[in-house]
């Protein structure tokens, strides 16, 4: 099941780059469509009726975070490449660990420095190797470390209300939380969510029913069952399968740059995923 989600998650950058609708349109339909999808099940369930309002302005505050992560990370998509912009973003869990000292005051390991100090030098590598400083690529790769920091700020988050909430109240009220705030961005930016080819709302859908629904509720879902690392860790396939999706897709052949900048960010992910409580 982890590797299907894995598949899976790895085409939500081809199905975005498929979309011909502003950035804003894309965020607020996935994280609108993902939640009228979990609806008829949290009411199903009778879920949330042991959730307080503390609980629910916490999961607010997790909706921002993962709306700006998918404004960040899809606006990415549209400047630089697939390969580049998924590498990058891949850093979130470094950033979780960051976010986690500083706020929740939990000890970074020796690992998790090293990791920290790969996935920086990685990401200079990717993000100005052969690039312009004034190009859109440079502007792209940014943006996707940005969404990265935004995805490990939504993630500490979630770790600290995962201790009394439930997966189905947690994903429920964040992805509801997110949409809303994306529609109202996207209004407020004069956008209408009419109007485009029809073929967008397709990809669309996909979109949440895949990589959203699917792909990230069934690495949730596999954490009853699977060391917590051992899933982390799994997720550093989907820069892999995006890069080959896009090369197939939209013959975007990945620089040298991406080989060397994206195996110190693996490597550094993966010392950061993996270290023990107390080293």
């Amino acid at each position: 099941m982890v590797a299907m989600a894995i598949v899976v998650v790895s085409f939500a950058a081809i199905l975005i780059r498929l979309c011909t609708v502003p950035t804003a349109i894309i965020a607020a339909y996935r994280l609108g469509f993902s939640s009228l999808i979990l609806l008829p099940f949290f009411v199903w369930k009778g879920r949330g009726c042991g959730v307080g309002l503390r609980q629910v302005g916490l999961c607010s505050v997790a909706g921002v975070f993962l709306a700006l992560h998918f404004l960040f990370w899809i606006e990415s998509l549209k400047l630089t490449t697939v390969a580049n912009s998924v590498m990058l973003v891949t850093t979130s869990p470094v950033f979780a660990a960051v976010f986690a000292w500083a706020v929740l005051r939990e000890r970074i390991g020796r690992k998790t420095l090293i990791a920290i100090a790969l996935c920086i030098v990685g990401s200079l590598i990717i993000g100005t190797g052969g690039v312009d400083p004034g190009s859109e690529n440079l502007r792209g790769n940014i943006f996707a470390v940005l969404g990265a920091a935004a995805f490990g700020a939504q993630f500490v988050i979630a770790r600290s209300l995962r201790q009394t909430m439930g997966f189905l109240e947690y994903v429920f009220i964040t992805y509801t939380a997110a949409a809303i705030i994306l529609v109202g961005f996207a209004l407020f930016r004069g956008h209408t969510f009419t109007g485009f080819e029809p073929v967008n709302y397709l990809w669309l859908l996909l979109l949440a029913l895949g990589p959203q629904v699917f792909g990230h509720s069934t690495l949730n879902w596999a954490l009853k069952y699977l060391p917590a690392p051992k899933v982390a860790v799994s997720v550093l396939g989907e820069p892999i399968g995006a890069a080959i999706l896009a090369w197939v897709f939209f013959s975007e052949v990945p620089n040298y740059g991406l080989f060397v900048g994206g195996a110190l960010i693996l490597y550094g992910v993966y010392l950061a995923l993996t270290e023990r409580p107390g080293r």
